[in-house]
């Protein structure tokens, strides 16, 4: 009977050895990152790639830890908030204050018009430099995916004419420049729509301030007036708006 079971014990033996090589080869094989699932650049990461998802992404976070101060820096400080982000808003309130005085005008649009060019070439390089990649940033399912490649098909006189008006809300302004490089559309001419276009609307936003004038200050010191209820509502909002987003991602994974 021994001699029946001795095949046996050299085949569990033989599979315990081979169990063990596959976990030791397990053990040996690179971990891959958590993130290189969406990360959009190809093999490993140079410094300029970090510094464009920095300014892609980090970036707009920033903008976002900053809204609940947003109200006081629209009546105390909005060529302060003009050269941060661009805001229509404060172009709108710095007019205004122009208007009575209180600020040059020149200052006005020239903060209007570096806040919202600044950064807008790191999004054409973006495009450039990952190609395809882009879209693991923004694409969150194929429905996404598909419109986004759309994109991709727009003629350049069009793209070019949409590099323009990007800073006319509703259009997806960030989209249009990974496109713009995406699509290998040439430095010089983006650079042309997109200063064109962010000179035009910060003409427009700062016009729009200086005529309401008194009445748009006016309406700004009200601002003030709440402002601390307005930061408190904008803070409890950010929260109440994850806590829901959290639950529903919660509800679909169960």
């Amino acid at each position: 009977m021994s001699d029946n079971r001795l095949p046996d014990d050299e085949a569990r033996r033989g599979n315990s050895e081979l169990s063990a090589s596959d976990q030791g080869q397990a053990a040996e094989a690179p971990k891959e990152h958590p993130w290189a699932a969406i990360k959009p650049w190809q093999g490993k990461a140079s410094g300029l790639d970090k510094l464009l998802l920095f300014l892609i992404i980090g970036v707009p976070l920033v903008y976002l830890g900053l809204m609940p101060v947003r109200p006081w820096m629209l009546v105390h400080a909005p060529v302060l908030q003009e050269f941060i982000n661009g805001a229509k808003s404060a172009v709108v309130a710095a007019g205004a204050y122009a208007s009575v005085g209180e600020i040059p005008l020149w200052l006005v649009v020239v903060a209007g018009f570096i806040g919202m060019a600044k950064l807008d070439w790191a999004f054409w390089l973006a495009g450039r430099r990952w190609g395809d990649g882009v879209l693991r940033l923004f694409a969150q399912n194929e429905r996404q995916l598909k419109r986004i490649e759309s994109l991709k098909r727009i003629p350049n006189w069009a793209l070019f004419l949409m590099t323009i008006v990007s800073r006319c809300p509703g259009v997806p302004g960030t989209l249009v420049y990974l496109v713009a490089g995406w699509t290998r559309m040439r430095l010089s001419l983006f650079l042309i729509a997109d200063l064109l276009g962010c000179l035009i609307f910060t003409l427009i936003w700062t016009t729009l301030g200086y005529q309401l004038g008194e009445t748009a200050v006016d309406a700004l010191k009200i601002v003030d007036k709440y402002a601390l209820w307005l930061t408190l509502a904008i803070i409890v909002g950010i929260f109440v708006i994850t806590y829901i987003r959290e639950y529903r991602k919660q509800k679909h994974a169960e």
